[in-house]
């Protein structure tokens, strides 16, 4: 197994970047943007799908086994990394 280390710089305040954050610490564990929405959605190679729903942050992930957990806007970027990294990473 891998490790995977990530370096989150967050915004200067008043700065809005959505949840870039999140997209760049997904795309740098293996999740690619989608072709039509690449700042908005990324894919895993297993099936998980995350997305940015609207400007207020709010985003959801759809995982490999059909389950759809929904994060609001003030959801911590890395709860929601932790979140698709186990998604992509069941247990045996």
């Amino acid at each position: 197994m891998t490790d995977l280390r990530l370096i989150i710089t967050p915004p200067e305040p008043g700065d809005w970047h959505g949840r870039l954050d999140v997209l760049e610490a997904l795309e740098a564990a293996g999740w690619t943007g989608d072709a039509g929405m690449p700042l908005s959605i990324v894919r895993h190679p297993s099936g998980a799908v995350w997305a940015v729903a609207n400007e207020s942050d709010d985003s959801g992930l759809d995982c490999p086994n059909g389950a759809v957990i929904e994060f609001p806007g003030d959801t911590p970027s890395l709860v929601i990394i932790a979140a698709c990294l186990a998604a992509t990473h069941p247990n045996p």
